[in-house]
């Protein structure tokens, strides 16, 4: 028998990943020591784990990699996805690659406009201000979803708040979802925004940032601290400074 951190050393993991996996429900230990709170593991669950680290390294989800482990999918029908996912994601970049100046061109003629951003109902998680951790984030809100069967109603995206005061700066990472409302929901709605929808990518959206402040600047608009990025599935993304 093995304590979660001699487990984790020989499974060559981090003891978070195996808390992690604990808690998901992928590795179950075989006993609790109720004196000392500790959880013990026995080699058998080495292969388990394997299994595991192998399905996280080509990109599958926690909750895919549970399906599979009780046997609700097959392997082979997940990775034949993850396959197809990969190949349209492909040939969406070599698109985008072989579309750049005409991009380039579309974010010169594109002019910011007024208007609201539309009333929705969001799975959120608060952020520690760490865009790095960005798609983890969100990862977990698909997850989330599917685990609760929750279908996404839209595009996911950021709010800023505070961006005027370091102090209050914060952020939370959004997923619209329809037929569901709890303790992890927030109702997101703003009346008017100073709006661009930016197609330059999502690693140059500080250019859309950039555009909106030199129009407020120039048009006298008062710009208020809460900002929206809204990611889009063609790699647009749409930004939305609150009025």
């Amino acid at each position: 028998m093995y304590t979660s951190g001699q487990f984790a050393m020989i499974g060559n993991v981090g003891r978070k990943a195996i808390r992690l996996y604990r808690e998901e429900g992928l590795l179950v230990p075989t006993s609790k020591n109720e004196e000392n709170g500790y959880y013990y593991y026995d080699e058998s669950q080495l292969s388990r784990l394997e299994t595991i680290k192998r399905l996280r390294s080509v990109g599958l989800s926690l909750f895919e990699i549970k399906q599979i482990l009780n046997g609700e999918v097959s392997e082979k029908d997940i990775l034949s996805s993850k396959i197809k996912e990969t190949d349209d994601l492909l040939k969406d970049m070599k698109d985008m690659a072989s579309d750049t100046k005409s991009d380039t061109e579309n974010i010169r003629k594109e002019e910011p406009d007024i208007r609201p951003f539309e009333r929705c109902i969001c799975l959120f998680t608060d952020e520690n201000v760490d865009l790095e951790k960005l798609g983890v984030s969100i990862g977990r809100l698909y997850e989330a979803a599917a685990g609760k069967g929750i279908s996404p109603s839209g595009s996911h995206f950021v709010i800023y708040d505070g961006i005027k005061d370091e102090a209050k700066f914060s952020m939370k990472t959004c997923l619209p979802v329809t037929g569901y409302k709890g303790d992890e929901t927030i109702e997101v709605f703003e009346e008017r925004c100073l709006h661009i929808t930016f197609k330059g990518g999502f690693s140059k959206v500080a250019e859309a940032h950039k555009i909106l402040n030199n129009y407020a600047s120039e048009h006298k608009v008062e710009l208020s601290d809460r900002v929206y990025e809204v990611y889009n599935k063609d790699m647009s993304v749409d930004v939305y400074y609150v009025l």
